[in-house]
């Protein structure tokens, strides 16, 4: 049978149609692939890097949180527990809370009569440590209100 009809009715003859020339293999050279692998590599580590700094941010995020509870629980206490004659007496006092087995250690000052006599600015100084990238780190987070003479 004639080689052109065969090809023409889906078979093929014996004959090699390839177009490359012979004795080449089709494929990639060892070069091609280390470069790839090394592009590939580079690209992981940038996504791992991008993902541990996100992650870091949501921890410190979720940390600021708990820190902005504390000093809300520590306000609210502040007005239920003390008069206002005597919140001079907070002053440099410290109160630890602990949250998710994490230690919140909030400070007190107190300016009496400011920002008017019948005022007082109360600033809280939450303090925790964090980890970051395996390290401790000391983080503060600084709150201020005003309460007046006609607090309970």
């Amino acid at each position: 049978m004639d080689a052109g009809i065969l090809k023409g009715v889906g078979m093929s003859s014996n004959t090699d149609d390839r177009t490359h020339p012979a004795g080449k293999e089709r494929g990639f050279s060892l070069l091609e692939v280390l470069i790839a692998a090394v592009l590939l590599i580079i690209v992981f580590f940038g996504l791992a890097q991008l993902y541990m700094r996100g992650r870091n941010q949501l921890d410190y995020e979720e940390d600021r949180r708990k820190a902005i509870a504390v000093a809300q629980a520590r306000i609210d206490g502040i007005r239920s527990d003390y008069r206002y004659d005597t919140l001079p007496g907070l002053d440099g006092n410290d109160t630890t809370y602990v949250v998710d087995n994490r230690n919140f250690t909030v400070s007190h000052q107190i300016f009496a009569g400011v920002p008017e006599a019948e005022a007082t600015t109360v600033t809280l100084n939450v303090s925790w440590t964090a980890r970051v990238y395996g390290n401790n780190v000391d983080r503060t987070l600084e709150v201020t209100t005003m309460l007046g003479r006609g607090m309970p």
